[in-house]
């Protein structure tokens, strides 16, 4: 063996260069342990400088330096031309080649632009090979002072450069796996964010449908309702008349009974009745039961007519002028029996010109801010619905006495399906429905909140709406259609 390579051949060198092979394999960084593997080898045949080149992934031959020494900077990562110089000649015939002497005189074609008075020199290429697979070449050089190489110093590192191919060859294998498995990850994580987000439109097609139900169902109830109730108050107003009449009829004979005196027999039975049914309070208490009678029945008129206001709407819905403060009644008619025994409901109304609007959203949007400030709280409370102007703007606010908003869940609660309550207790819409309406009117809403003070929505509406704003509804109810 030559003392060329003696290097190789000493067992401290080759456990060394298992080492680097089981560095490649726990997924070091390419770069990195291809140059250290490359200089260890280049020390190995005690040569001055060394070069590895591999074939780029998805092609057949196009080459690119992958480590070197003593190399310009910038080199590592360039790709060479085709079939051009050692390298290509050897990747292209799978064979060593040896080159004593100037690499132009071997007769191999080299870059036009390359030098071709360089000092003559000493270098080895080998393919590397794996399965009858060629991954790339290895090349070391010796200067002119050094000894050459021989053919049997090409043979021996002929075995070291298998090695070198299978440890480069495993070392690709591994990070391209871990390159699969970064991109299956990142797949499944798509997959699963696609999942949630269909779940939740899901979820919000599954909620509108039933909104839409609950909303049909409310308008064919309250026109049920709203018919009987119209012929009753009919009736009742006809039963007042009667009753009035007959009690003017009674008070007749009462003042004829007087005149008389004697009381011929059947007014003396008259009056004694008269007096064991006390009929001043009869008189006096049927006045009273059919005007007690007639405020419930206006009361369940006005509530079906608030039901069917606030179901009332939809794609054929316009824009209105409206009074909020006939709205925010109508609504407060019919939270009502939500919250009255949790909390008690203060007006304070200022002055607001009609808003343009569409006005069956808002009603939704003042229900869901009045039954959560309901919720909120726990034992007897305070409910304040209060608005005004601010230049452009009108707003309405609603503050209650409840046990408030975490400050971390501040930023979240206008997220679709977020919610703090028990599972079955609240969908997380509610919120975020009023969101997106008072947005498509081109408005906002803030939120202020004390734990354990209670918390403040303040709904803010443009009194006119830009027409922009009323394009895109316009366009939103088209394609809803």
């Amino acid at each position: 063996m030559a003392d060329a390579t003696g290097g190789i051949t000493d067992l401290a060198w080759i456990s060394a260069l298992y080492a680097l092979g089981h560095k490649a394999a726990n997924g070091a960084n390419p770069r990195q342990v291809q140059q250290e593997i490359l200089e260890h080898i280049v020390r190995g045949f005690d040569a001055e400088s060394g070069s590895i080149a591999l074939i780029v992934q998805g092609t057949d031959d196009q080459l690119e330096i992958a480590a070197g020494t003593d190399l310009p900077r910038g080199t590592i990562g360039n790709q060479l031309p085709r079939g051009i110089g050692v390298f290509g000649h050897v990747v292209a015939t799978g064979q060593p080649i040896l080159v004593n002497g100037d690499a132009a005189e071997t007769g191999l074609p080299v870059r036009t632009n390359e030098a071709r008075n360089r000092s003559t020199h000493s270098a080895m290429c080998w393919p590397l090979r794996v399965q009858e697979r060629t991954i790339g070449a290895l090349a070391v050089n010796r200067a002119a002072d050094r000894p050459r190489y021989t053919v049997t110093d090409l043979d021996q590192g002929q075995a070291l450069t298998s090695l070198l191919a299978l440890v480069i060859s495993n070392h690709q294998m591994h990070v391209e796996r871990d390159n699969r498995i970064v991109e299956l990850q990142t797949l499944n994580a798509t997959m699963q964010r696609m999942n949630a987000s269909l779940e939740d439109a899901q979820n919000q097609v599954i909620q509108a449908e039933k909104l839409a139900s609950i909303g049909q169902i409310s308008a064919g109830v309250a026109h049920e309702i709203n018919n009987p109730v119209a012929f009753v108050l009919s009736n009742l107003g006809s039963l007042e008349s009667y009753a009035a009449q007959i009690c003017e009829l009674l008070s007749a004979y009462v003042d004829a009974e007087r005149a008389l005196s004697p009381l011929p027999p059947a007014f003396l039975r008259a009056r004694t009745l008269r007096e064991s049914k006390d009929f001043d309070f009869l008189r006096g208490d049927i006045v009273a039961l059919l005007a007690e009678s007639r405020d419930g029945l206006m009361r369940v008129k006005r509530i079906v007519q608030d039901l069917r206001d606030f179901s009332r709407g939809g794609a054929d819905e316009t824009w209105q002028m409206v009074d909020l403060h006939a709205a925010l009644d109508s609504t407060l008619n019919i939270v009502r029996n939500e919250i009255k025994y949790k909390a008690s409901i203060v007006k304070s109304y200022g002055e607001l010109p009609e808003i343009e609007c569409l006005p069956s959203r808002l009603n939704q949007v003042f229900l869901n801010l009045l039954v959560n400030a309901g919720h909120a709280i726990d034992a007897h409370g305070t409910i304040t619905v209060s608005t005004g102007i601010s230049g452009t703007e009108a707003w309405i606010r609603f503050s209650d006495t409840g046990c408030g908003i975490p400050s971390d869940h501040l930023n979240r609660i206008f997220e679709p399906f977020f919610t703090t309550k028990p599972v079955g207790q609240g969908t997380g819409l509610g919120l975020s429905v009023s969101y997106a309406i008072v947005r498509k009117h081109g408005g906002r809403i803030e939120v202020d909140s004390e734990l354990g003070r209670g918390t403040r929505f303040t709904v803010l509406l443009p009194v006119r709406q830009s027409p922009d704003v009323a394009i895109e509804v316009v366009k939103a109810h088209a394609a809803a259609t």
